[in-house]
């Protein structure tokens, strides 16, 4: 889900990942695996589903775990990781119905959109984390609950109560699992972290199948408005380009290639600057194209005659080896069709523009504006 060429792109900026949403689990003080235990003694009508849950949680887990060994080298270099705080609880489960109640697509195009195996660690804190602490410390203030949270996350070592008291938590998941089916389950916890988005000042959408939904919500753009190009449409432009040239040479991720990047960051920074300002400078020929027809038919043959010194000095390349690397960049002509629709769509509209602006007015007015608007 993450190219490597984000890598050298934002170097500058250092990227920053969001740690998973059950490292704060052990701040409940408890142990899920007690718990699975216990809906295996007692084999309710849920299990099949609850366990399935926990099957899709335990390859998320194992996947991220090699995926964070494999970029280890580039820790601080180019990334930064960062633990996220957002609601997983009542409320939070709530405003996601809202969110998903205000897309004009269709139930299963919605589902298709999620990435189920992100969406299984957030379902799993939002039971095992934020309803257990609801349902534990009903009297207690998000503030005192938050200090014990804190409390617990500066101990040296996790520590879970021996025997915590699952009662309350099975009784919830009695009722969670008799009414929703998983899929619902997982695509509503898929949305958790969407307000959380008010604190950035910029998104790399790693799933790309979201922008349909996103596109579906209820914003309207004025075209007098959102047409042109400014400098953020420009730099998701310049870095669509850059990804397309140096992704054959460093994907798909796996410790040489990272390697390859940690080398590039430390001798090619020169480098890595002149192509990324190159392929800025593409963007801006680029987008005062007004036909798009044009626009697909010549942007292969330009950009490719343009950027060809830039390229061969970041990556290092003799001539054949860059002769190589270009023609298969530029083999497949339906991808820079599409990168050029996509190009279009942000100085003139479409659903990439719309997308970007209902991630910012989510983060501004949250889902119940949404639902209002939708309604």
């Amino acid at each position: 889900m993450v190219s490597g060429a984000v890598f050298l792109y934002f170097h500058d900026e250092t990227v920053g990942l969001t740690l998973h949403p059950s490292v704060s689990t052990f701040m409940a003080g408890t142990d899920p695996f007690q718990f699975f235990r216990l809906v295996e003694e007692r084999q309710p009508s849920w299990a099949q589903q609850f366990f399935k849950l926990v099957s899709y949680w335990k390859t998320y887990r194992a996947s991220l775990a090699q995926t964070m060994a494999i970029l280890e080298p580039l820790r601080g270099a180019a990334f930064k990781t960062i633990w996220l705080a957002y609601n997983r609880d009542t409320y939070a489960f709530e405003s996601a119905t809202e969110l998903l109640s205000s897309s004009s697509l269709a139930k299963h195009e919605i589902v298709a959109s999620i990435d189920q195996f992100s969406a299984s660690d957030e379902l799993f804190a939002h039971i095992f984390f934020g309803k257990y602490l609801e349902l534990v410390s009903p009297d207690k203030s998000n503030e005192d609950l938050f200090a014990t949270g804190k409390a617990l996350a500066q101990k040296s070592e996790e520590v879970f109560t021996a025997n915590a008291d699952w009662t309350a938590l099975y009784q919830y998941c009695d009722q969670l699992f008799e009414v929703n089916n998983l899929e619902n389950l997982l695509t509503t916890a898929y949305m958790f972290r969407m307000p959380a988005l008010r604190r950035a000042d910029a998104v790399l959408l790693s799933n790309p199948r979201l922008i349909p939904f996103l596109a579906s919500l209820p914003i309207e753009l004025q075209d007098d408005t959102n047409k042109g190009m400014g400098t953020d449409r420009l730099d998701a432009i310049a870095w669509e380009f850059f990804r397309q040239l140096v992704s054959p040479m460093i994907d798909p991720l796996n410790k040489t290639q990272v390697q390859k990047i940690s080398e590039l960051l430390k001798k090619r920074d020169k480098e890595i600057i002149r192509l990324k300002n190159r392929c800025f400078a593409l963007a801006e020929e680029l987008g005062d194209e007004a036909d798009l027809e044009l626009l697909q038919r010549n942007i292969r043959n330009h950009i490719r005659t343009s950027v060809e010194k830039e390229v061969q000095e970041v990556l290092d390349l003799d001539n054949q080896a860059l002769n190589d690397l270009l023609d298969s960049v530029f083999a497949d002509e339906k991808t820079w069709v599409g990168i050029a629709i996509f190009l279009y769509s942000l100085i003139n509209g479409g659903d990439v523009l719309t997308a970007g602006s209902a991630i910012y007015a989510l983060a501004s007015i949250g889902s119940k504006a949404f639902k209002a608007a939708r309604q």
